[in-house]
Formats: structure tokens, C-alpha cells, sequence
């Protein structure tokens, strides 16, 4: 034991190389008191007004529930969920299989330097503007596209279609863009936690006679359910709020989120809109948290 008083800490000293309070907090009023001003303010804002009649600079009138009854009568909006359900279910789908299968195929790559630059070229796509990528899919997808070109070429001319306006393949087009479905971030996720497996674990699968297919059905897919589950609430709301790849005219491509865009900037009808979109919060609200309440999940414990 030390007996040496100079070399003891002194809680002096130690509170003297700290900031003192008054700054921490006045550094965090701004962040804070912005966060408060350009997020909350607007989300109360918004749950106020989604029980008024309310138009851009014009006084609200309150309606109480009349803008959600309107929503259970609504065929538009109707006919927006639909859509959205089929969307939903295929971008859902694919943004979980085809990251995790690129996330297996990079993490049983032998050499580090391939799974690197693997990994490189998954995310180097992300650079690209989103913007820029519809821009090129609706090129693709124009009557002088290579689509339409392709399948001239071919003299497929009865599949030849307006691709965003007729109703047969509008929602399927948008629902392609971004093929292949190598979402970067979605297969670093995957990966990471293919990457957090105990070694341990995978030798015991390797001795109980475990061939590839069944590592990953048996030890790969239960210990990423933590990241499935992140994926899942992420593609949910992605699936819920996103409407930049389906601005096209017409109700065959219509989703919630498009419908109240238009509403509160179209149709003038800002009131109606903020309901359509205290809608969707609640419901991505209880969606998350029965998601959480019922499909546990634990990290793995070598010690247990």
C-alpha cells in the first residue's frame, strides 16, 4: 500500500481539469434547443392540427375526429395502403435475403484482402445520389429506354409498356429500383454480426458434422436475429415514410406517405395531412414496440 500522499489523487484536482457545469450545459442548449425547436415543435404542431381543417396561412378550424373518419372512407387512402402492403412485402423481402446471402458469401471469402475490397465495392454505390438513381432508373424505364430498346430489339413487342403509367407494371417498376438489392449498409450489418460469432461455436457446428447450409440455418440465422431485427424496423420505416421513388402520377403507385404529401401541399388540405401522418407514426410506434415486447432476442454467451 502507498503511503505516499503525493502520489494519492486529489478530488481537487480532479474537478478543477473538468469543465464546470454552467458550460456543459449552456454547450448543450444549442444542440438541445434546436432539436426542441426544428423536431418537437413541429411533431406537436402537426398532432394539434390533425384534429383542425387547416390550409397553409389560414386560420384552423378545429374538427375533432372528422379528419380520421374521412380516412375510413377514404378510397384513395385505401387504395394507398394497398399499395403500400404490396411494396412493403417485396422490399421487405429483399432488403433481408439478398444482404444477408452477399453478407455469407463476403464473410466465407479466405482472403482478408478480397472480403475488404468486397466490402468496399457494396458501399462505394452509396456515393451515388439518391436523386441521380431514379433519375436513371426512369430513364431506363422511358418508351426510349433500354428496356423498351431491349425487348424492341428482341421483337418481344406485346411486353413492350409505358412501365410508370400503366397500372399492370407502374407499382412493379418502382418496386425494382435498385437491382440487384445489395443495400451496403444492410450487408455490413449482416455482416458484423456473421463476424461476431464466437469461433468456438462454429468449431463445435464444424465437429457435430454441420455442412455450409447447415451453419447457416442452425448457428448463422439465430445469433443475427438482434441484426434482423434492426433491419426489420429499419425497412418498415423506410417502406412507411419513403414516397421519393414513386412521385408519379396516378393512384396505381399511390402509398400513405405520397397521399399526404399531396394533401398538405397539392390539395391545400394540411390538416387531413398531418392526420395521415399521425397515422403512420402510431402506427410505426406499435409496430416497433411489439416488435421489441415479443421477438427477444439475446447475444450469445460463451460463459453460459
Amino acid at each position: 500500500m502507498n503511503s505516499n500522499p503525493s502520489l494519492k489523487p486529489s478530488k481537487r484536482g480532479r474537478r478543477a481539469d473538468r469543465p464546470p457545469l454552467w458550460l456543459i450545459y449552456l454547450l448543450l442548449l444549442g444542440p438541445v434547443g434546436s432539436l426542441f425547436i426544428f423536431n418537437y415543435i413541429p411533431a406537436f404542431s402537426a398532432l394539434y392540427h390533425a384534429f383542425t381543417s387547416w390550409d397553409v396561412g389560414a386560420e384552423s378550424t378545429w374538427v375533432g375526429l372528422a379528419n380520421f373518419r374521412e380516412m375510413f372512407t377514404d378510397p384513395v387512402l385505401h387504395q394507398s395502403i394497398l399499395n403500400l402492403l404490396k411494396l412493403g412485402t417485396f422490399v421487405f423481402a429483399v432488403s433481408l435475403t439478398v444482404p444477408f446471402m452477399l453478407a455469407e458469401m463476403i464473410y466465407h471469402l479466405k482472403s482478408e484482402q478480397a472480403s475488404y475490397l468486397c466490402r468496399v465495392a457494396v458501399v462505394f454505390p452509396m456515393i451515388v445520389p439518391g436523386v441521380v438513381v431514379f433519375m436513371l432508373w426512369g430513364y431506363l424505364y422511358s418508351d426510349a429506354g433500354v428496356l423498351t430498346e431491349l425487348l424492341m430489339a428482341l421483337g418481344l413487342h406485346d411486353y413492350v409498356y409505358g412501365w410508370l403509367s400503366h397500372p399492370k407494371t407502374a407499382l412493379w417498376a418502382v418496386a425494382f429500383v435498385g437491382f440487384p438489392f445489395a443495400n451496403g449498409v444492410n450487408t455490413l450489418i449482416f455482416y458484423a454480426g456473421l463476424t461476431n460469432i464466437p469461433g468456438s461455436v462454429l468449431e463445435a457446428a464444424e465437429l457435430d458434422g454441420l455442412g455450409a447450409l447447415g451453419r447457416i440455418v442452425r448457428i448463422h440465422i439465430p445469433l443475427v436475429l438482434q441484426q434482423v431485427k434492426l433491419l426489420v424496423v429499419l425497412s418498415v420505416i423506410g417502406v412507411v415514410n419513403g414516397f421519393e421513388s414513386i412521385y408519379i402520377p396516378g393512384y396505381e403507385t399511390m402509398v400513405p406517405g405520397l397521399y399526404m404529401f399531396l394533401n398538405g401541399f397539392s390539395y391545400q388540405r394540411m390538416g387531413y395531412a398531418c392526420a395521415i401522418g399521425m397515422t403512420m407514426l402510431a402506427f410505426l410506434l406499435i409496430f416497433t414496440v411489439a416488435l421489441n415486447r415479443f421477438v427477444r432476442t439475446e447475444d450469445y454467451d460463451p460463459g453460459a
